[in-house]
């Protein structure tokens, strides 16, 4: 990303860290002194006062519009970023620790002086909207989301609440967007999941660099994989000049090979590094979250649902070998309706032409997964225990709060057709008298319900990273209980052999939040669970054929942890952590 300097640390007069106030404010009065007097004198003026009275950084003043309280080393990140590294800085803390927190702090206390009317955040597609979330509910920062032509300039009738501008990595680097995003000057970029960047020749990386900012946030647990020039581009991308050339950087620090095994100079490296980078590991800030207590509990379907499953997976196989892309779509959809319950799949089995097994769902009346479900709520009622209930659709969802509602169960519903002031309402009724929430996985979306522990999915997401968005509304900072979740699962479905491969290659439930991302992302940049679990049914022979792709699919998600947990152990020996910087 451009700067008119070599090196960040000398950022213009414009916009002047706490300590070059006084600097900045002796030149401008060396400027007036020289001055004829003039209608430009008084702009002079204005900009004197206006650099005299902006407040440092010593104090935060954004702390008032905040809706949570930092932890205190995540306001010490927001220090050390603002004060000692001008603006500029790579956040590298462990997964879970709050980067986003402390990237919403700097950018907070930097608008509140004026030196951030133009924001963008860059992040991957899928957590575009969790920023928006964060941004919004948690630092009162109004935002807009670029989507290609659809995106107006910030300015046009906002300029009141310069709204900070979203953008997912996929669609800026691709043209229109690209131009709009490279054309201007950018105060501050921000941009999540940063180690897509640093590859100079890929399309992210290309982007990274043709954009221009005075401040720039690079966010990433990882900022070394398996080559030490890992760390050197993304260090030169907020300090260009600071590991010095390529040619220098590897003369000094490249060992015996190109990896990060044994690097030379490594206190040298160190020192340059935390200059520009801040590192905190859990076990340092010593946040700590309850236990999660997983259990999945295998449903036997009824013969009717037995019968009813069996005659989709079939259907699916049979046409899926010569479909369009958009029958995939709908038979993907399909599979993953069929595994909720009878009243989902019906509709869709109607449209799709299967008017034999439409009718055949039609007349299954409830669930063996609802009576299992109306059990476990009674249990954990009659303790005084709210649980959360998720589906992933809006018919299962009603079948469920109708047989609830039959049973003399009290409970809010939650689902995206409702309007904001609905869905609030839902929640404050969960939290103050329904002991039972059923919810869509829009309630996977900014909601944080920490004051219940207990979940039940009672279908599974194929994507596994929707699975952990589901539980870290109950699991996350605030959470004072073990957290108690319960997967309904029927024997024989593909939501019973996608969750053992989860739960038996990678520890799905053990892993903290965030984890899961990095371990897909190794797999491959673009890598779609999802997409290669229902490839892998739709053109298996038979069900035999299936679970060998599947186990396959395991071991890449093996190898795929193996290769996070060496890269983890690789940042802290090459940036260690500020305990050590401290000493």
């Amino acid at each position: 990303m451009n700067t008119a300097a070599t090196r960040p640390a000398a950022v213009d007069s414009s916009a002047p860290g706490p300590e070059s106030l006084p600097d900045a404010f002796a030149a401008l009065v060396d400027r007036l002194g020289t001055a004829p007097v003039d209608p430009a004198t008084s702009v002079l003026v204005d900009a004197a006062v206006g650099v005299w009275r902006r407040p440092g950084f010593d104090s935060f003043l954004s702390l008032p519009q905040l809706s949570f309280t930092p932890f205190e080393y995540q306001m010490q990140t927001a220090r050390t970023v603002l004060r000692r590294m001008r603006g500029r800085a790579i956040l590298a803390d462990e997964v879970g620790l709050g980067k986003t927190i402390e990237a919403g702090l700097v950018l907070s206390e930097l608008r509140m002086r004026g030196l951030a009317e133009r924001t963008l955040v860059l992040t991957p597609a899928g957590l575009v909207e969790q920023w928006r979330e964060e941004l919004e509910r948690k630092f009162g920062l109004p935002t807009v989301i670029a989507r290609g032509r659809e995106w107006a300039d910030a300015g046009a009738g906002a300029d009141a609440e310069r709204p900070v501008v979203l953008a997912s990595i996929a669609s800026a680097r691709r043209e229109p967007l690209k131009s709009r995003l490279t054309a201007g000057q950018w105060d501050v970029v921000v941009a999540d999941e940063a180690h897509r960047l640093r590859n100079p020749r890929s399309a992210s990386g290309k982007l990274a660099r043709a954009l221009r900012a005075r401040y720039l946030l690079l966010l990433t647990a990882t900022p070394v994989e398996n080559r030490l020039q890992d760390l050197y581009e993304l260090v030169s991308l907020v300090s260009p000049g600071l590991l010095g050339t390529p040619a220098q950087f590897r003369q000094r620090h490249a060992g015996a090979g190109t990896d990060t095994s044994a690097p030379r100079n490594l206190a040298e490296l160190r020192a340059r590094t935390r200059e520009v980078m801040v590192r905190h590991r859990r076990s340092e800030v010593e946040v700590l979250l309850p236990q999660r207590l997983a259990e999945t509990v295998l449903v036997e379907p009824s013969p009717k649902e037995a019968e009813l499953y069996a005659g989709i997976a079939a259907g699916i196989r049979a046409e899926a070998k010569d479909a369009s892309p958009a029958r995939l779509l709908t038979l993907r959809g399909l599979t993953r309706l069929a595994g909720s319950s009878p009243q989902a799949a019906a509709p869709t089995l109607a449209k799709a032409g299967w008017p034999n097994l439409a009718a055949l769902a039609r007349e299954i009346e409830g669930s063996t997964k609802a009576d299992l479900l109306l059990e476990r709520l009674r249990r954990h009622t009659g303790r005084g225990e709210k649980v959360l209930v998720f589906t992933a659709f809006r018919q299962t969802l009603d079948a469920l709060a109708a047989r609830l509602e039959r049973e003399g169960v009290e409970a809010a519903v939650y689902h995206g057709s409702l309007s904001r002031r609905g869905k609030e309402a839902a929640v404050a009724a969960f939290r103050d008298s329904a002991p039972v929430l059923l919810s869509t996985e829009s309630a996977g979306e900014g909601r944080n319900l920490q004051f219940c522990h207990v979940m039940v999915n009672v279908d599974l997401p194929w994507n596994p990273m929707q699975i952990e968005q589901r539980l870290g509304r109950l699991h996350r900072v605030g959470q004072e209980h073990d957290v108690v979740l319960t997967n309904l699962v029927a024997r024989g479905t593909i939501e019973q052999r996608i969750l053992h491969v989860l739960e038996s290659k990678i520890n799905l439930f053990e892993l903290v939040v965030g984890e899961l991302d990095m371990i897909l992302g190794r797999v491959d940049e673009d890598f779609d669970f999802e997409a290669s679990v229902f490839d892998a049914f739709a053109t298996a022979q038979d069900d035999a054929e299936f679970d060998e792709r599947l186990e396959r699919l395991g071991e890449q998600l093996v190898g795929a942890r193996t290769d996070y947990l060496d890269s983890r152990s690789a940042v802290d020996a090459l940036v260690g952590d500020e305990r050590e910087a401290g000493r």
